[in-house]
């Protein structure tokens, strides 16, 4: 079935992975844009989606992000109705973020097409093609939190093109 070298295949799956990411990236953009917020807050909403008593420490934890920005994103996600700041019942000096529901219609609209699609063009595939594209996936997903966490570590490229070592929390 191979009709090139190895080299070669992964030289194209890199290339196809990276338009990939300009692309989902652009997608984002644009529904950003339609929801009046930065592509970095509705990514932490969507990563914090499946998380209970999420406190903004924990939204830090899983985006990567430094306190200050993530207060900073949990300001534009609550003055844009998304999500809300309350008091833990059982324990008053916690603060919990909630979501709101309010903007669910509209993004759940968008993201069912989106579903539908990824439906569509996975119904042309077998079930061992499945299991391959989830588990390679699945590792590419668990890479990126390490990434992440590199990248964030590293100094700030300056305005001369000299590093400066970011302000971080």
């Amino acid at each position: 079935m191979s009709t090139g070298n190895r080299g070669e295949r992964e030289d194209q799956l890199v290339a196809i992975l990276r338009e990939r990411a300009s692309r989902t990236l652009m997608f984002h953009q644009a529904v950003t844009d339609l929801a009046g917020l930065g592509p970095t807050d509705m990514k932490a909403l969507d990563l914090a989606r499946n998380e209970a008593d999420l406190t903004a420490g924990r939204l830090a934890q899983i985006t990567g992000l430094s306190t200050s920005a993530t207060t900073a994103v949990l300001d534009r996600l609550e003055r844009r109705g998304f999500v809300e700041r309350r008091r833990d019942p059982a324990d008053r000096r916690k603060v919990v973020v909630m979501a709101t529901g309010r903007h669910d219609s509209v993004l759940g609209s968008i993201f069912g097409e989106v579903e539908s699609f990824t439906r569509e063009v996975l119904a042309d595939y077998d079930e061992d093609q499945l299991a391959l594209l989830a588990e390679f996936l699945e590792r590419l997903n668990r890479g990126s939190d390490r990434l992440t966490r590199q990248v964030t570590a590293r100094p700030r490229i300056g305005s001369a093109g000299v590093c400066q070592r970011a302000a971080r929390d």
